[in-house]
């Protein structure tokens, strides 16, 4: 019987171990800002959903994001700082004060995710 009672109460510090672990992994998800969904509502009406600049916009001088030269030639940082600090000549607005580091990391992630596969 007191074997049965040691191993009942490691299986059930197993287990809140595991839940515990469980509700911190999924706090930090839930938390993660949607790269997909910003760039939707950010970027897409410039940049087009899929990464190819409206052709008015790329006349003033829009990159097209599924373009892999265009890929390769960009860091993250590059790319978080034109997000941040916007372009003027070219009429793309800062988001400096309208969105938070993760929310710019996480659009960052999503446009390399137009990359074209290789």
């Amino acid at each position: 019987m007191e074997i049965a009672m040691r191993m009942s109460r490691r299986h059930c510090a197993a287990v809140l171990a595991a839940l515990w672990l469980f509700s911190l992994a999924s706090a930090a998800l839930a938390a993660a800002p949607d790269g997909k969904a910003l760039y939707a509502t950010k970027c897409a009406m410039c940049h087009g959903t899929d990464g190819t600049a409206a052709e008015m916009w790329s006349k003033k001088g829009a990159p097209n994001f599924n373009d892999a030269a265009w890929q390769k030639g960009k860091t993250d940082d590059t790319i978080a700082k034109s997000i941040v600090d916007g372009n003027p000549a070219k009429m793309m607005p800062s988001y400096k004060d309208k969105l938070t580091a993760d929310e710019i990391h996480a659009i960052v992630k999503h446009l390399r995710s137009l990359a074209p596969s290789k």
